[in-house]
């Protein structure tokens, strides 16, 4: 009872902690993507669906030229103040960094004047890709060492045994012995695991301060050379991702220190601290990313949890139970097979929940790389389940019917099991780098500018939570005056994607503006852009443009 309020308390602590912001998205811009200024603006603005700390923010001018420029932020607004913009068409580059701990970036384009060649911000730092490498390849390490290293004590001490022989006292610790500890109860099974187990432990303990590191290289958009800045370092732990590392460093702590409890024959004590270790790391993993950040934080942030902790004790028993059929022993894996349907539950609802908010719309698990990661996830799941339930409903009868043969199929489905575990994790660890769909969708508008003889258009494509986005239409004069019109139609078309023109009649708001909802770009790639402009029953004006437009949403 007590185990099961104190697990209650901490869901509902993960449901309280943090703000409920999801992926930091910029919702609009001051002057717009794509504006036309008469005069030089006084200042930059950067509007947000979350408050965000700048990270750098650069200026690049008509002629090449780039600037680091100082921001200020308040709430979920970002401030530049330039100094002397020149006439024609200038890029702003930003980076900040998000609630959830990860660094967004962008740019923004506009003119003063007259619009000139954009410049070339190729000349801009893009990411170094070795970095991201490096970051990717350190998630996947730690991941591993979390789940199998501490989900492997969890189900060491509690499934396969309690306390250390007298043979396994008299040989060391498990943190120091070469031995390692063999639990009472198991004393047949291979050292090896112990060693393995407090071995990948140990591996965490020197991921987790690296993640830290690469972590801030990449929110500072620097080379490896950066991890001897202590601003590095301090960035890194300032996201809300040095909240997880340490965090975790506890939940190691815990597991490491359940080993010793062990040896030293205290069974209650390393059974608690093999616990705590295992909701530690759900704990530590809910406090940061994309899935724990998003809205509702009731529902999301214990669902991560739950998630995590049935995944580390499903994935931390396959190497100690690998092992104790190796060595003969069934007891274990009867266990196992008994109480491992609750968590797969669990898991599985709790996935289903997560996939749920995270998604916009269903078509975004094919048309988005967030989705493509999930639908390719969910593959490799199905193929897991489909390993297990085999191991559940046809090994293990033949195993614990006394087979000879049994046991070599089944450690070696097992081990099909761990690799597929470690395919899957390795696609998780890219969801570092590709933000929800959720969050794409309350993303900036897409602004287009559209300039004729006689007068201008200015279009914003807002994106709208699952729904079309809808299209803002201001139409000028060559002084920037409103004009005067009697109808605004718009016409969408992409010929080499095959997509006919789509042409929608525009409504008159009280603000003077046109708008058109529900207008979708289901693919990205060079666009043609009408609009006709009827001024009165004799005359019509007619503005068109190829642009590049990306999905929307």
């Amino acid at each position: 009872m007590r185990a099961i309020g104190f697990l209650i308390a901490l869901i509902a602590a993960l449901a309280q902690a943090g703000a409920a912001f999801a992926h930091a998205s910029l919702l609009r811009a001051e002057p717009a993507e794509g504006a036309l200024l008469a005069e030089p603006p006084a200042v930059l603005r950067l509007m947000f669906n979350e408050p965000v700390t700048p990270l750098v923010i650069r200026l690049v001018a008509p002629d090449g030229s780039i600037t680091t420029v100082e921001a200020t932020s308040e709430n979920t607004t970002v401030t530049v103040r330039p100094k002397a913009l020149k006439h024609g068409t200038h890029v702003l580059s930003w980076r900040v960094t998000s609630a959830d701990g990860h660094p967004v970036g962008g740019s923004l384009t506009f003119s003063v004047g007259e619009a000139s060649a954009t410049p070339r911000a190729g000349t801009l730092p893009a990411g170094d890709p070795a970095v991201r490498g490096a970051l990717w390849a350190a998630k996947l390490a730690l991941y591993l060492a979390l789940l199998a290293g501490m989900g492997g004590a969890f189900v060491r001490i509690w499934l396969t045994g309690g306390n250390l022989s007298a043979h396994s006292r008299a040989s060391g610790n498990p943190v120091s012995a070469a031995a390692g500890p063999r639990l009472r109860g198991d004393e047949r099974i291979p050292a090896r695991l112990d060693r393995a187990l407090v071995a990948l432990i140990v591996a965490g303990f020197v991921l987790t301060p690296l993640s830290v590191g690469l972590q801030g290289l990449d929110a500072l958009d620097v080379r490896f050379a950066g991890l001897a800045q202590k601003l590095t370092w301090e960035t890194g732990l300032e996201t809300s991702y040095g909240l997880t590392a340490i965090a975790i460093m506890y939940a190691l702590f815990a597991a490491l220190f359940a080993f010793e409890a062990a040896w030293r024959d205290a069974h209650r004590l390393a059974r608690l601290l093999s616990l705590a270790a295992l909701l530690g790391g759900g704990f530590a993993l809910a406090l940061s990313g994309h899935a724990s950040n998003a809205a509702p934080q009731w529902l999301t942030r214990p669902s991560v949890f739950v998630h995590v902790v049935c995944a580390t004790f499903w994935v931390g028993a396959l190497l100690p139970l690998i092992a104790a059929v190796q060595a003969g022993k069934g007891d274990a894996l009867t266990r196992f097979s008994r109480v491992i349907p609750m968590p797969l539950a669990a898991l599985v609802i709790s996935g289903v929940i997560l996939a749920v908010v995270q998604l916009d719309r269903l078509d975004a698990l094919w048309s988005t790389s967030y989705g493509i990661v999930l639908s390719s996830k969910l593959a490799l799941v199905a193929v897991l389940l489909a390993v297990g339930a085999a191991n559940r409903y046809v090994f293990v009868p033949r195993y614990a019917g006394g087979e000879a043969t049994a046991s070599r199929p089944l450690a070696r489905t097992m081990t099909v099991e761990l690799l597929i575990v470690a395919v899957i994790l390795a696609l998780v660890a890219t969801w570092r780098f590709t933000p929800p769909p959720r969050s794409l969708a309350a993303s900036e508008p897409v602004e287009v500018h559209l300039h004729g003889e006689r007068a201008m258009a200015q279009l914003s494509m807002t994106p709208v939570r699952a729904r079309d986005p809808r299209v803002n239409i201001e139409v000028l004069d060559h002084d920037f005056n409103a004009l005067k019109v009697k109808e605004v139609t718009i016409t969408l078309a992409n010929p080499a994607a095959g997509i006919e023109a789509v042409r929608r009649a525009a409504t008159h708001r009280s603000d003077g503006h046109w708008r058109v909802e529900n207008l979708r770009i289901p693919v990205a790639g060079q666009w043609i852009v009408r609009v006709d402009l009827l001024i009165d029953d004799f005359e019509k004006i007619v503005l068109e443009d190829q642009v590049d437009l990306p999905r929307l949403p």
